[in-house]
């Protein structure tokens, strides 16, 4: 059996009440007699219970009496369990560091009773005083705003706490440098406040205000508070770093014209900007803390998808509804991660594409307007000179009908500038009119045979020595035979008459990826600097009877096979033109014929 005996704390005190009656029971017994025969028997009485009294009164009337005197002299005795269980309820209940410091301060305070009490905290290189001391009126305490460079030699090599009058004590040069730098701040004790073996900052104390030594017992007490206090400025100052962070990054999600959206790993939105709710026309109170499914249903999408497999997204354009008009917007997603890249979350940032494409539109009719100004004038340049010499044949008609030399004259002039003009109104047709003709699969070597074959006459006439590379395999895009040839005409027609007799003229094609490029490099004089960014641009050109769209409307017959044109010089001397076209393959061909097929039905 296991018995245990309980007992309760009150039987205790009353029986150390009894036994501290024992002497005095024994007193009386010895002189029992004398005092019998002097005394009455009721005296007799009252004269015990008065002895008894005042025996069991001592020990409270020494107490109050010591607390009473302690309280004058400054003498304290602290509870240890209490004060280190109420300044802990008071640290791990706060997080500000000023309310931290406050509280170890009060403690260390309450429990010692010292001259003064300064708290200093590493700030960079230096501990810097963090909170104004504690001083006791008239005390000799001082607390500068930083402390020595002695002191903190001493505690970065690991010492405990500082006492001074142990290091009094000590004999070397360094301990001695020490006590007199503590003596002069009148710091009787300096206690390390530690992080993770770390020195973060120290509680500086003076002496007792008792001039009682540190006891054991105290050391034990404020050794045990510094450590709680070490670790509870650590988490404040950690917090006040998150804190400031959060508001940074929020004051700049709030600033930033860009909706931005965050959501954690379970799909809940955790971030959501002034920007997101004025694109979305969602009230940022109802979203917060919401799943995903509350947003838009693309922008949801995109996150969930970056959450789930945490893949960076970017959608150039989808539509966002804000409840009253619809915008075109541009998102990106990017998934948050851990430092173990795990996958915390995810978060979009989008921009209203509005403007920019109201600037874009803009921009496009300036450019129009600017296309048709240079149009127009250049249109009256090139009929005007034709007009000027038929106007000027016509105005000699009454004073020269009957003149036959001047007839053929007339007849031969008027004919040839009518020509120009209905030239240049084919060339312009050919510009306006857009292409309705069918694509069809086919190899891109051959209309570029055909069109050096055509001109092959004109080159022998002019001695030039033509290289071409076509490759050995067939390359295929979705073209139109005639229009391909005509765009190779040209451009082969604009080296030609850039090359000077006896020059040079190379064509290549290469295959590159899903690309295949035609390049056209002859031995001319190139194109001049001013005019290579225009030199596809209607009615630009260096020759002097040239009409200037030639290259335009070779750059209207690449836009329209979705090749890409382009003009440089070449580093050895001429001009080099290329267009790249995008292979296509049998099912791509397939797939176009047939649906040109029904909507030719259609």
């Amino acid at each position: 059996m296991d018995l245990r005996l309980v007992i309760h704390r009150g039987l205790t005190i009353t029986i150390a009440m009894l036994m501290s009656l024992v002497p005095i029971l024994i007193v009386l017994a010895l002189f029992w007699p004398t005092l019998s025969d002097r005394f009455a028997p009721d005296e007799l009485l009252i004269l015990l219970l008065a002895i008894v009294g005042l025996s069991l009164l001592v020990a409270p009337t020494r107490d109050i009496a010591g607390k009473v005197l302690d309280k004058y002299v400054y003498r304290t005795q602290a509870n240890f369990r209490r004060t280190v269980r109420v300044a802990s309820q008071k640290l791990t209940r706060v997080l500000d560091l000023k309310l931290v410091l406050a509280v170890v301060s009060e403690a260390v305070v309450d429990s010692t009773k010292p001259e003064g009490v300064a708290i200093y905290l590493r700030m960079g290189p230096r501990f810097s005083k963090a909170t104004p001391e504690t001083r006791h009126q008239g005390a000799n305490f001082d607390a500068p705003q930083a402390v020595p460079a002695v002191v903190v030699e001493a505690l970065s090599r690991g010492r405990d706490l500082l006492v001074t009058e142990e290091i009094a004590r000590e004999r070397t040069a360094e301990s001695q440098c020490l006590h007199s730098e503590l003596a002069r701040l009148n710091w009787a004790l300096v206690l390390p406040l530690r992080s993770e073996d770390t020195v973060i900052g120290l509680i500086a104390l003076g002496p007792k205000l008792s001039w009682d030594p540190f006891y054991p017992q105290d050391l034990d007490l404020l050794m045990t508070l510094a450590n709680q206090a070490g670790t509870a400025i650590k988490n404040a100052q950690l917090y006040t770093q998150v804190v400031l962070a959060n508001e940074f990054i929020e004051n700049v999600v709030a600033t930033i014209e860009s909706g931005v959206v965050a959501i954690d790993s379970a799909g809940h939105v955790t971030m959501f900007n002034r920007a997101a709710a004025q694109l979305t026309g969602l009230a940022a109170e109802r979203v917060q803390d919401q799943s995903a499914d509350v947003l838009p249903e693309d922008l949801g999408a995109l996150l969930r998808s970056t959450v789930a497999d945490g893949l960076e997204r970017t959608q150039p354009e989808i539509a966002l509804p804000d409840g009253t008009v619809t915008r075109p917007v541009i998102c990106t997603t990017s998934p948050l991660r851990d430092p173990a890249r795990v996958i915390l979350g995810a978060v979009a940032v989008f921009s209203d594409l509005t403007p920019f494409k109201q600037l874009e539109s803009e921009r496009q009719r300036a450019a129009r307007l600017a296309y048709f100004e240079v149009l127009a004038s250049s249109l009256a340049h090139e009929i005007k000179n034709p007009l000027v010499a038929i106007k000027t044949f016509a105005q000699l008609i009454p004073r020269r009908q009957s003149d036959a030399l001047f007839a053929d004259e007339f007849s031969r002039i008027v004919t040839r500038e009518i020509g120009r003009m209905e030239h240049l109104v084919e060339q312009l047709r050919t510009l306006s009119r857009p292409s309705d003709r069918p694509r069809q699969r086919l190899d891109v070597r051959e209309p570029l045979a055909q069109a050096v074959e055509s001109l092959r006459p004109a080159f022998d006439e002019k001695r030039m020595v033509i290289g071409t590379s076509l490759g050995a395999e067939p390359r295929f895009v979705l073209g139109d035979h005639g229009e391909l040839e005509q765009l190779f005409i040209n451009l082969l027609m604009n080296a030609l008459e850039a090359t000077p007799p006896d020059g040079t003229l190379s064509i290549e094609l290469t295959a590159t990826g899903d690309h295949v490029t035609v390049a056209v490099a002859d031995s001319g004089p190139g194109i001049p600097a001013e005019l290579l960014e225009h030199v596809f641009d209607p009615f630009i050109t260096t020759k002097q009877r040239g009409s200037g769209l030639g290259l335009t409307i070779c750059a209207g017959i690449a836009a329209a096979h979705r090749a890409k044109l382009r003009a440089a010089n070449r580093a050895a001397g001429g001009a080099l033109l290329t267009a790249e076209f995008p292979l296509a393959v049998a099912a791509q061909a397939t797939s176009e014929v047939r649906d040109r097929d029904v909507n030719a039905r259609a």
